[in-house]
């Protein structure tokens, strides 16, 4: 049989699980890794990243802008360390990103050598699974578990630690077509009598009410929600990570939560029946909100269930399965919502909406954008706490145009987003829009978009103070020092006319908005 260094059964395990990109960095212990990168240089791409930070939240949009794992590859101490912040936000989020990392050699683990952190001690709170490998023979095993527990169930990051004696050592390439974990249920089956409760709780509603969070974000469950909102004529809301899943329809009220849409907090307070799909209504709704309702709480993380109450029903399944099952149920319930009273909050929504970006000039730029862009732009936001709801100012119709870090608000996340999706969805329009502040944390990362040629608008909202002592940046030098396209323009009358001039610029530009 033939034998394969480790370094070689790291690209043959990747290449057999179908991936063709990744984002990384060399460095000592994965030297031999790149020694042999030129070799599998045509069936996998590499993206030379600045920063590990940055590599992982390249990942991270890939994934996001796709149905696709992310994968970042770096070396051990400072480079794995680095990784922690866009490990987090991917946990936050449930996004699947593998990570591998070099370590010392398995002889000098624990021995305080050169660079050696403790991956897997570190990582262990923000992760859904890590693993060290101490044997060449077992790489492409533990790959593929990766693999596996990242992209089933609740998504998540999963990080694969690879000693440097590992990587030089010999060994057949051997990896198991099927992954059976003992105590791991990836896909949990909806029980029969859970569905049939939940049938019940519904036909005794008069105003049920629906509400889709990111667990239900998946291209398997795109029609089946669009033929449940067609049927059953339920208003529904999005959280802010799952903006987009319910499309046009005419059951869609918009966005739940303090800064959501006029109508969220109509339809909550006079729900009956609040129907929670993949979303955790814990960190939305407050307690008392929920008083005197029946809830229903369907997901795949039994953690998200509300232990608080005990007159939940709460469904431990797969979301695709219990839309499954909805989309087929016949259509024999008698709600009372009043035609006029939702289209009254259509209404309001759309007065609430106009009256914010009357005052709020970062949501007339989002609005601008949005009627410029008409949903076929994906769009990778990166604001502070205070503007992390923008995004509900794009009228988003598709749910993977809409990246953005919710769970961890990550500063400088946006435009290494934006990179990564430009791989996994090439003949998009790929907009990053941030605030100068976050922007930042990242901006060294335009030198890979300048070498890869991407075709990707960098918005940069520069929010001037004349009374801060520090004097904002000139974005537009900035750009230009990269060798980037760049432009300046004003949130004046004529800005919805400067944005159409220069996104329609081809290649690499970066606009810079003062605000």
């Amino acid at each position: 049989m033939k034998t394969y260094l480790g370094a070689e059964l790291f690209f043959e395990s990747l290449y057999h699980l179908g991936v063709r990109t990744i984002f990384g960095l060399p460095g000592g212990y994965v030297l031999k890794v790149y020694d042999v990168l030129p070799a599998y240089s045509k069936k996998i791409k590499h993206i030379l990243t600045r920063h590990e930070q940055a590599a992982t939240h390249m990942a991270d949009g890939f994934a996001r802008a796709s149905s696709l794992p992310g994968i970042i590859l770096c070396t051990s101490g400072p480079a794995a360390t680095n990784t922690v912040t866009g490990i987090t936000t991917a946990y936050m989020d449930s996004v699947p990103v593998l990570i591998f990392t070099g370590q010392v050699p398995v002889p000098f683990l624990g021995s305080d050598a050169f660079q050696e952190a403790d991956h897997i001690g570190i990582t262990r709170s923000c992760t859904k699974h890590n693993n060290l490998v101490r044997k060449a023979v077992d790489l492409p095993k533990a790959i593929a578990e990766a693999y596996h527990i990242s992209t089933t169930g609740r998504k998540g990051p999963v990080l694969v630690d690879m000693p440097k004696d590992v990587l030089i050592s010999e060994a057949e390439f051997k990896i198991p077509n099927q992954i059976k974990l003992p105590s791991y249920e990836d896909n949990p089956i909806l029980q029969k009598k859970d569905f049939k409760t939940f049938i019940s709780l519904l036909k005794s509603s008069t105003k049920p009410l629906l509400v889709f969070g990111r667990g239900s974000c998946d291209m398997s469950n795109v029609k089946n929600i669009r033929r449940i909102l067609n049927r059953f004529k339920i208003p529904s809301l999005t959280s802010l990570m799952s903006l987009g899943i319910l499309g046009n329809s005419k059951s869609n009220f918009g966005m739940i939560g303090d800064n959501g849409s006029f109508a969220s907090s109509e339809l909550i307070k006079n729900a009956d029946l609040i129907i929670s799909i993949g979303c955790n209504l814990n960190k939305i709704i407050p307690e008392v909100s929920l008083k005197d309702k029946k809830l229903v709480v369907v997901n795949i993380d039994k953690t998200q269930f509300n232990y608080l109450r005990k007159d939940n029903l709460n469904i431990y399944t797969n979301s695709k399965f219990f839309l499954d099952s909805f989309q087929d149920t016949e259509n024999e319930f008698h709600f009372e919502w009043d035609k006029e009273y939702l289209s009254n909050l259509h209404t309001k929504n759309s007065e609430q909406k106009s009256n914010t970006i009357r005052v709020n000039k970062k949501a007339l730029i989002f609005d601008i954008l949005s009627s410029l862009l008409k949903d076929e732009a994906i769009v990778c936001s990166d604001f502070s706490y205070e503007d992390v709801t923008l995004q509900q100012f794009f009228e988003f119709t598709d749910y993977r145009n809409s990246i953005l870090a919710g769970g961890n608000g990550t500063p400088g996340y946006g435009f290494p987003a934006a990179i990564g999706a430009s791989f996994s969805r090439p003949r998009s329009k790929i907009v990053s829009i941030s605030c100068g502040v976050n922007f930042q944390f990242s901006m060294q990362e335009m030198i890979v978009a300048k070498e890869q040629d991407l075709d990707l608008s960098i918005i940069v909202v520069n929010e001037s103070n004349q009374n801060q002592q520090q004097k904002a940046p000139d974005y537009k030098l900035m750009g230009e020092s990269f060798g980037i396209k760049s432009f300046k323009i004003k949130t004046d009358r004529n800005i919805r006319k400067n944005l159409s001039k220069y996104l329609n610029h081809k290649g690499l530009r970066l606009i810079e908005i003062a605000v």
